[in-house]
């Protein structure tokens, strides 16, 4: 991974989602473009061409996302912590970086995690149009390897419910996007739950995408294939036979199966989650089918009702693109 496409709003969610891209990065040096669209009607003198001034648009608002960029870099310096040691490392080098306090009792060693990843390259980009076609042109410009997004929280199920541009660019683009609730803080990927049906399941391209994550932080991948009572034989050998492409994409890395008989979805994957104190569901979002369900206002109320982990969805296996979906996100801003 190399890219790691960040859009912003300036809300706290978003706010929330660049500082978990940040963990992401440092942990996978990977740089960051934190991304702006913006659109309003322009006004402009007769003698000016339209281009010119969205061009002028863009270069001011990119100068307020670097200042943005400059707050965020130096509240990561806010947290640190010291280390009082009695026995002091033989090595010349490390000695010389410690301070000693006035009784020589102790040498001190100042530990700031954050200063590195003060150091990650983010690249500000604000572009001029609506979120959703934007965020998607902009993975293409950019080549990012994955898209992070803030969701909204908190209140009524309407503001938990996943953002409409987010779940739209989760269902079109063609990298994983992954959706970070409001108060979540990054604390490790120790446990990763992939949630799919296995007789549908991604291209290896799309299973690099996920083995990047386990291996980045040494997570224990669980995936998780949920079935109801009255699944036909043919849907049984489908997903049995999976089980060999699983091996095939996931050489390199251990992982579980857990086949369960269950019929609410939405529940047995939050009852799952809780058990295993996963940090990350792995979703593959298609059109009328798995993510849609998950999603449907009723199950997403009972879901929302307990504690909410990120999010990552893989890239769909039908990738076209739904055009009367676009229209409905032509005035949605991210």
């Amino acid at each position: 991974m190399r890219t790691i496409l960040v859009p912003t709003d300036y809300s706290q969610n978003a706010h929330n989602a660049l500082l978990y891209a940040i963990e992401l990065a440092k942990a996978t040096e990977s740089d960051i473009v934190l991304f702006h669209a913006f659109y309003k009607p322009l006004s402009y003198p007769y003698h000016m061409d339209f281009s010119t001034v969205v061009h002028e648009q863009e270069r001011e608002k990119v100068k307020k996302l670097e200042a943005y960029v400059h707050e965020a870099r130096e509240s990561l310096f806010k947290n640190f912590s010291l280390r009082f040691l009695t026995t002091v490392p033989t090595g010349v080098e490390e000695r010389n970086k410690l301070h000693h306090t006035r009784s020589g009792f102790h040498a001190v060693d100042i530990n700031n995690p954050s200063a590195d990843k003060a150091k990650l390259n983010i690249k500000c980009v604000c572009k001029h149009g609506f979120a959703f076609d934007e965020i998607l042109k902009a993975v293409d410009v950019h080549q990012a390897d994955l898209v992070v997004m803030g969701t909204r929280g908190g209140g009524a199920i309407q503001r938990a419910l996943l953002g409409r541009t987010t779940i739209a660019v989760m269902r079109d683009v063609h990298v994983p996007v992954l959706a970070v609730p409001q108060n979540v803080q990054f604390t490790g990927l120790k446990s990763i739950v992939f949630a799919s049906d296995l007789s549908k399941l991604p291209s290896a391209q799309v299973f690099d995408s996920l083995r990047v994550f386990v291996k980045a932080f040494a997570s224990k991948l669980q995936v998780l294939h949920l079935y109801r009572k009255d699944m036909r034989h043919d849907q049984q050998e489908n997903a049995l036979a999976a089980l060999d492409t699983l091996d095939k994409h996931l050489h390199d890395i251990d992982y579980d199966v857990i086949f369960q008989q269950r019929n609410d979805a939405a529940e047995a994957i939050q009852d799952f989650m809780h058990d295993k104190q996963a940090e990350l569901l792995v979703l593959m979002p298609q059109k009328h089918s798995f993510l849609e369900t998950i999603l449907s206002k009723s199950i997403t109320e009972r879901m929302m009702a307990k504690a909410f982990v990120p999010l990552l969805a893989l890239p769909s296996v039908n990738m076209l693109s739904n055009s009367a979906m676009l229209e409905n996100h032509r005035e949605v801003q991210f």
